[in-house]
């Protein structure tokens, strides 16, 4: 049933080449209410909400940027996910937008091969478990070349896999959450990454379960 509520779930997508579309319909049919898409790399800020009593929540997603680049819109994205954070907004940040929360809280990012390729597929998760998900060990999707080399000393391990040790980190007394992997993937995010041939629906599902229960505890305020 859904939610009456004026909040929207805001997402954010830092993409800096092709828009994440087809992620933003699955989180709104993910949704209980409205959500809003914002592109600050390609078309700047105007589309913000002012007021964080606005928002019931933000997804940042994914990006080809590094949190190092110090392009003309990263820095501004991060003051003002840290104004909403300290205003009680509940956050999810995906793959760089992981990335990005543990930067702003003075971790470390750092390349997952010397190589400097990315590591893409499907990977096995340890989720370790809190107030939100369940302890649980999940098939998700991966495309990343960079990962948290530190977890932020306000922050505690979420999710582990034998790969990349920190998967996942969640704040210990906010709302705040991050994820290296890809909840948010699509079939369509899966073509434009090319990876749609070898990934099956149900790396896909485990993903858009752990992105839900987020999205619906955000609309229903139970952060």
């Amino acid at each position: 049933m859904p939610i009456h509520s004026k909040k929207t779930i805001m997402v954010i997508d830092p993409g800096v080449h092709t828009p994440e579309l087809d992620t933003f319909n699955l989180i709104s049919k993910l949704s209980d209410i409205p959500c809003t898409y914002h592109l600050p790399a390609m078309f700047g800020f105007d589309s913000f909400p002012i007021h964080a009593s606005d928002i019931a929540g933000i997804v940042v997603l994914g990006s080809a940027a590094s949190v190092y680049d110090n392009l003309a819109w990263q820095r501004p994205l991060e003051s003002f996910v840290a104004k909403m954070i300290d205003a009680g907004v509940p956050v999810l940040g995906c793959c760089y937008g992981l990335q990005m929360l543990a930067f702003m809280y003075g971790a470390k990012v750092g390349y997952v091969q010397a190589s400097k390729e990315k590591l893409k597929g499907v990977r096995r998760v340890k989720i370790m478990g809190n107030h939100v998900w369940d302890t649980s060990v999940r098939s998700v999707i991966v495309t990343h070349a960079e990962m948290l080399t530190e977890i932020p000393a306000e922050f505690s391990l979420l999710a582990t896999s034998d790969q990349v040790p920190i998967e996942g980190i969640y704040h210990k007394k906010k709302p705040v959450f991050g994820f290296q992997f890809h909840p948010e993937a699509t079939r369509v995010f899966l073509k434009g990454h090319d990876m749609h041939n070898e990934i099956t629906e149900s790396s896909l599902s485990d993903g858009h379960e752990i992105l839900a229960r987020f999205v619906h505890m955000a609309a229903a305020e139970k952060f």
